[in-house]
């Protein structure tokens, strides 16, 4: 299953004829409403391609693109993890050969996002390698700064891809694929063992319905609207600065440059948008690392029910973890736990069952009616956090993180605390009386 599948069997996709810029003009609509998917059928310059926006940028959306309720992300994206799924042999790619070193943006547009720093910039790619050592391929999402020709400067980061880097010697090739099912983009997003395929992941997800094509020895999905074959070589320049969860220019750094050997795409491509900072960004990347805390969470407290970094928070640097309150001291272990989980977490806020961990308005009703800053918040000083919070100490590297307890207080009934609605509002229909 690919992005077009995807797209054809939603009815609420907005479709934008007029012609539209890539240079600020672009993002300026996706963001603008990030209710559902996006597409742009006539992108300025670019006459034979589209461009797509907002695939999962609510969490009804990443719902539905999984084909699970909204509760039930955790458990399938978990479930997919640990019973990953075997591909069938690779078919044959829906994307043809366009281009050998390509001058990239005379094919495909490469949008500007913001003014202040005007770099050109992939937020949507996923990087498709091959470890030499052990023959499993990884996925991971690193965002790639044009450079003009067929130049790419690449944010390395120090995981998968970046240890494999380290342990080759001369170029590494890897292929570079945009535009394929929230399934694929998800799998690629997770922090997952590096034996396990995040292909086999994202097959699991789509039950058994991720087809992969070969292209010079690497797999990817063959229903992909763009690929590009390519080399990691050991040549460094400055990259970014770049708009990053936090919302704010994240620092330039030294990254290697990639140099493009081949652009593919299919008839009439999607290039896919991700505008950097917003909300579909941020749920590709927070929401990939909640089954992770759960599951460390679990272990501390088996109550637990759910997981949500939240997007105020960046869907980074705060998270929600609720729980089934058994005992005083439950909601401290839990916060402990979901620090631990995710080291890049500053704040855990914990509540109880009848609190959804989604919605930032109950949350906070909780925290307003159930704590007490003296009794109910603990601070835990210089810990190491993430490189994205601007608030922190960057000389020492270090923050200060907290928990909050936002439960009903221990000896107390718990009828005081529950929230009285007006019977039988979830009940009526507003236009049976119109």
């Amino acid at each position: 299953m690919g992005l077009r599948q995807l797209l054809a069997g939603r009815d609420d996709t907005t479709v934008l004829t007029e012609s539209v810029d890539p240079r600020f003009e672009l993002p300026a609509l996706a963001t603008a409403d990030e209710s559902a998917p996006m597409v742009f059928e006539d992108v300025a310059g670019y006459p034979e391609v589209r461009a797509v926006s907002n695939l999962v940028s609510s969490r009804d959306l990443l719902a539905d693109a999984l084909g699970v309720e909204r509760d039930g992300i955790i458990e399938a994206m978990s479930t997919a993890m640990d019973h990953p799924r075997a591909l069938d042999d690779p078919v044959d790619p829906r994307f043809d050969l366009v281009a050998t070193d390509p001058v990239l943006d005379d094919h495909v547009p490469i949008p500007v996002f913001y003014d202040e720093h005007e770099r050109q910039y992939f937020a949507s790619s996923i990087a498709a390698v091959v470890d030499p050592e052990t023959g499993v391929q990884n996925l991971s999402f690193h965002r790639t700064m044009y450079d003009g020709g067929n130049e790419l400067v690449m944010r390395m980061v120090e995981r998968h891809l970046h240890d494999i880097y380290s342990r080759t010697e001369g170029p590494l090739d890897i292929a570079i694929v945009m535009g394929v099912h929230p399934a694929v983009e998800l799998a690629a997003a997770t922090s997952f063992s590096p034996e396990m395929s995040e292909l086999e992941m994202a097959n699991a997800l789509l039950d058994g319905g991720l087809e992969v094509a070969e292209v010079d020895g690497i797999q990817v999905p063959a229903d992909a609207e763009m690929v590009l074959r390519a080399h990691i070589t050991d040549e460094y320049r400055e990259e970014g600065p770049f708009v990053d969860l936090s919302r704010t220019w994240d620092r330039t750094r030294e990254q290697p440059v990639v140099e493009v050997s081949a652009l593919y795409l299919r008839e009439d491509p999607y290039v896919r948008i991700i505008v950097p900072g917003q909300t579909e960004h941020a749920h590709l990347m927070g929401v990939p690392q909640e089954p992770r805390i759960f599951t460390i969470v679990e272990n501390a407290i088996p109550t637990v029910q759910s997981v949500v970094l939240t997007p105020g928070g960046c869907s980074w640097l705060h998270g929600v973890v609720q729980i089934d309150k058994r005992r005083e001291g439950d909601p401290k272990n839990a916060g402990m736990a979901a620090l631990a989980g995710h080291p890049s977490m500053k704040k855990v806020t914990v509540v109880d069952r009848d609190v959804d961990p989604a919605d930032p308005q109950q949350v906070e009703w909780a925290e307003a009616t159930r704590m007490q800053p003296d009794r109910d918040i603990t601070t835990i000083e210089h810990a190491k956090g993430s490189s994205l919070d601007p608030s922190q100490d960057y000389e020492e590297g270090v923050l200060t993180k907290w928990i909050v307890d936002a439960t009903v207080p221990e000896h107390r009934d718990e009828d005081d605390f529950r929230e009285v609605r007006v019977p039988g509002t979830d009940d009526v229909d507003i236009e049976d009386y119109r």
